[in-house]
């Protein structure tokens, strides 16, 4: 019974000990608007987080009317702790589909899309895997000399499960812990159309922990 206690309180300090890096990391990186069927962007980013940098790339797609897919592939580096310390380097891979409900070109007060998300990251240690349903608002603001400044936001309710591996309190080997939660994340940022091709974006991210993702994005239409 002790040693069964003593385990409980080691995986819950270790839970805590990682919790500044248990969150989504790919963030948003697109207006409410879905792009039309047949055309696509190509974008490159980085994230800074409390614990955490992280480098990805994104492909997304227009699937159907008002409908597009998008894909997310990167590494992602954790800064360690106490009970994990050095730098720890993993894999970033995630998907995710948006329907656009309103249009503000079509006289809707702003751009709405509804959709689902997923996100596995594993960094030697531990491995988390989310999925939810996002919600996207967006409002497009015409600049001089055809830019375009979107200004948006994704409110993100998601399902979490976090596994972590640590060393035995008591020598006998690798012990696991694993642990599932409900989590609310918000990311609001801001996308910047300099040409008819390029965007650049940038967005803060207000979830487990604190961070900012960046970048550009390439429109093949």
């Amino acid at each position: 019974m002790r040693r069964l206690t003593v385990v409980m309180l080691a995986a819950l300090g270790l839970f805590l000990s990682v919790s500044a890096v248990q969150a989504q990391f790919t963030g948003q990186l697109s207006t409410a608007r879905t792009l039309p069927a047949g055309k696509y962007d190509l974008g490159g980013y980085f994230g800074v987080y409390e614990d955490a940098f992280a480098f990805f790339g994104q492909f997304r797609g227009g699937a159907a009317d008002h409908l597009d897919l998008g894909m997310k592939l990167g590494v992602i580096s954790e800064s360690g702790s106490s009970h994990f310390p050095g730098d720890n380097t993993g894999v970033l891979l995630g998907g995710d589909l948006k329907y656009q409900l309103l249009n503000a070109r079509s006289k809707d007060p702003f751009d709405l899309s509804i959709g689902m998300g997923l996100e596995f990251s594993a960094v030697s240690h531990f491995n988390i895997f989310s999925f939810g349903a996002n919600f996207i608002g967006s409002y497009d603001f015409d600049l001089s000399e055809g830019r375009v400044i979107s200004p948006y936001a994704r409110l993100n309710l998601r399902g979490e499960r976090q596994h972590v591996e640590f060393d035995s309190p008591f020598g006998f080997g690798r012990e696991s812990a694993t642990d599932n939660d409900f989590q609310v994340g918000l990311n609001a940022g801001a996308s910047l159309k300099v040409s008819n091709s390029l965007q650049i974006l940038g967005e803060f991210q207000f979830d487990e922990n604190f961070g900012f993702i960046g970048g550009v994005t390439y429109s093949f239409y």
